[in-house]
This record gives structure tokens, C-alpha cells and sequence, in this order.
């Protein structure tokens, strides 16, 4: 009786073992940091989930008026220069625009990044050079856990990701030129 429990314990444990490594780090972490129920709601400027669409235009006009932010090209994104500082070795532009839900509130941040000075034969200025600034410039601003990478079968399908709380930051090339950055609010409605 006794070894067939054992037997028992060591088949259970065995298939627990082989569905916890069967979860990726990311759904690992993900799991984690939903169960703990913090929010993190702020995104930068005063915008965050949750802000009506009204709100985010009355913001953007303000730091228009400021001289802060400026029209940013294709898919109506808003334009934030980020000047080289002790943290930056070179001027960063910033696009950005959120994703609203059917209410029309913030659910997520759509961003782009690109060296401003970038041009296709500079290989100083390319995305890969720019991802471990960009990965440091956001773990200043938003602390918490450290990216880790999901692999893809090149460089340009890799995705880094972190999760705090009820939001996730992952960034993934675009191209040579411009990394993307996608902040989302994982509590909101699908």
C-alpha cells in the first residue's frame, strides 16, 4: 500500500512538474503579477488607463501649447523628443497614440521609437543599437521587473517583455529604423 502511494506522489509530482515547465516564463510571470491585484495606471505626461479619449486630446493640446509634444506623422501619433541626457547617448523620438475601448477610455499605448538622427547607411543608429537604451530609459521610468526576451526565429521577431502589476511593456523592431513599444492594461475588456 505504502509503495503505491509513493508510486502515486512520484506520477503526481512528475505531471506537475511537466505542466509548470510546460508554462512559458512569460505566463509565468504574467500569472504572478495579475494574482498580486496592484494597478499601475500611469503611462507618462498624465495619461493612463482608463483617461477618456476627451482627456488625452485635452492633454496633448496642453503640452502642444508647451511646445512639448508636436504632430507625429502617419496613424494620427503625437511626437515627444527624448534629448540625450546622462542616460541616452543620442536624441530619441517618440511617437505614440493609445487604443480606447468602446467607452473611448485608454486601454493600451501604441509607441514608436527611433533615433532621430537615423538614416539606413549609419549603423550606429540602427533599432538593435537603439533596444538596450530604450530597455533601460523604460525600467528608469517604470522600475519593477526586468524585461526577459521571447525568442523569434530572427532578430526583428524577438520580443522583449515585462509585466508589473496589471500592465505590460514589450517591445519588438519594427524595422532597421523604429522599435515598437505596446503598454497594455491586461484587466481591460478584451
Amino acid at each position: 500500500m505504502r509503495r503505491k502511494i509513493s508510486a502515486l506522489i512520484l506520477v503526481i509530482a512528475t505531471i506537475g512538474f511537466a505542466f509548470l515547465s510546460c508554462q512559458s516564463e512569460y505566463a509565468r510571470m504574467e500569472k504572478a503579477e495579475m494574482a498580486k491585484g496592484v494597478r499601475y495606471d500611469s503611462l507618462f505626461f498624465g495619461i493612463g488607463f482608463g483617461q477618456s479619449k476627451k482627456t488625452f486630446y485635452d492633454i496633448c493640446w496642453e503640452k502642444n501649447r508647451e511646445g512639448i509634444f508636436s504632430a507625429g506623422g502617419p496613424n494620427n501619433f503625437v511626437k515627444y523628443s527624448l534629448i540625450k541626457d546622462s542616460t541616452m547617448t543620442r536624441d530619441i523620438d517618440m511617437y505614440f497614440y493609445p487604443e480606447f475601448d468602446e467607452q473611448e477610455n485608454i486601454t493600451g499605448m501604441e509607441m514608436e521609437y527611433k533615433y532621430r538622427a537615423w538614416s539606413p547607411w549609419n549603423e550606429d543608429l540602427m533599432s538593435y543599437q537603439l533596444l538596450p537604451e530604450l530597455k533601460d530609459t523604460l525600467m528608469s521610468w517604470y522600475g519593477g521587473n526586468e524585461f526577459i526576451q521571447i525568442s523569434g526565429e530572427s532578430d526583428l521577431e524577438s520580443i522583449w517583455v515585462k509585466v508589473d502589476g496589471n500592465r505590460r511593456i514589450a517591445i519588438k523592431p519594427k524595422d532597421d529604423e523604429r522599435l515598437m513599444v505596446k503598454i497594455v492594461d491586461l484587466t481591460a475588456s478584451k
